[in-house]
């Protein structure tokens, strides 16, 4: 095998496949990217087993077609400190040449017939939005899920599609965040699914994506599996298979209390608050006048902070208690001015309004 190519292409393509490579593993082949070329391009695969990544490059120049295994942590650290803009590649009884800017470098791979196979998704449903959309709706919601591995159960984040309508939802038992948006079809076109997915999976593809792009990505969903294609890249996840929690059931109903608050000012008044909680309790109560918000936290070693800032009011108002992290992570994914907070009291959870999109639910800290 031998090419030319763009080296900024070829790192980003490296960098996305090789995200899939596991750190460790009892089969050190999985550590290694597939580079296939053929006389219209070349093709990059990864995989640890459990999710897998693709990539097609087409602006390749193909001197000899031919398959070789790259090292994929040594490949993408090699090309990130190249300077050249082009590199060629050339690859001969498992070794591989990189040569660029007068640099020679020698990759040692494995036997390209001992890699896994890429897996096919026989069948499943199929839907398709903007792929600037579903890494809107990733970033809104991922922060959210569970990280510990004995919450299986709530270790992903869920998709669910129907009633025209496209839904993202993540949690750790303590807070909630839900993203969605409307799919354009008729009732025919209503494509029905509930799929958990790693968070691993969705972190890799979001890095493939680009915020605010329009371009289509396509999600299939089969019975253990999940696809999702956008332009020349290709990301495979094994789903986890668990019941999510009925996250609608969560969801509040009323509320006594209606708060509105400009974003940038909570943001920086609820950081401030936050330097001074409890060590032993991260913990700032929200005291809700007729026209204001009152926050306050105190730590018997630190001091106590008192902030007060303009609000709008509707409603009886009163007192609550919020982890003062769980709100800042919220709000860092929150593009809106304005946010509303709907509020009853410490034993309800409490609902963010925090795009035309993004809802965001807390269960407060309570008897606090």
């Amino acid at each position: 095998m031998k090419i030319l190519c763009d080296r900024a292409a070829l790192l980003e393509a490296v960098s996305v496949v090789s995200s899939v490579v596991p750190s460790k593993t009892t089969k050190p082949i999985l550590q290694n990217v597939l580079l296939r070329a053929d006389k219209d391009g070349i093709s990059l695969f990864a995989t640890d087993l459990e999710m897998a990544a693709k990539i097609r490059l087409d602006a390749v120049k193909v001197s000899k077609k031919g398959t070789v295994l790259l090292p994929g942590k040594e490949t993408a650290a090699l090309l990130r400190e190249l300077s050249d803009p082009t590199v060629t590649l050339e690859s001969s009884d498992m070794r591989c040449r990189i040569d660029s800017g007068g640099g020679s470098f020698v990759l040692l791979g494995e036997d390209p017939e001992q890699f896994p196979a890429e897996t096919k998704l026989a069948s499943g449903k199929r839907l398709e939005l903007p792929s600037g959309v579903l890494y809107r709706m990733i970033q809104e919601t991922m922060f959210a899920a569970a990280r510990e591995e004995t919450r299986y159960a709530i270790n992903g984040v869920l998709m669910d599609s129907g009633a025209g309508c496209v839904r993202l939802v993540a949690t750790d038992g303590r807070r909630l965040a839900i993203s969605y948006e409307n799919l354009p079809g008729t009732a025919e076109d209503d494509v029905q699914f509930k799929a958990v997915i790693p968070l691993r999976a969705l972190s890799t593809l979001a890095r493939a994506l680009t915020e605010g792009s329009k371009d289509p990505l396509v999600v299939e969903v089969g019975e253990k599996q999940v696809v999702f294609t956008t332009g020349q890249t290709q990301l495979v996840s094994q789903l986890l298979d668990t019941r999510f929690p009925d996250y609608e059931g969560v969801m509040p109903k009323s509320a006594d209390t209606t708060v509105e608050i400009q974003k940038a000012v909570l943001e920086g008044a609820l950081r401030r608050a936050s330097i001074l909680c409890s060590a032993e309790m991260r913990m700032v109560r929200f005291e809700v006048g007729e026209e204001s918000l009152r926050m306050t936290a105190e730590s018997s070693a630190r001091g106590r902070a008192d902030v007060t800032i303009d609000a709008v009011v509707k409603g009886a108002g009163g007192s609550i208690n919020f982890n003062p992290d769980y709100i800042l992570e919220a709000l860092r994914q929150c593009d809106l001015e304005q946010i509303r907070l709907d509020m009853s009291d410490d034993s309800m959870p409490a609902k963010f309004t925090l795009g035309e999109s993004f809802t965001y639910v807390v269960m407060p800290i309570s008897g606090a």
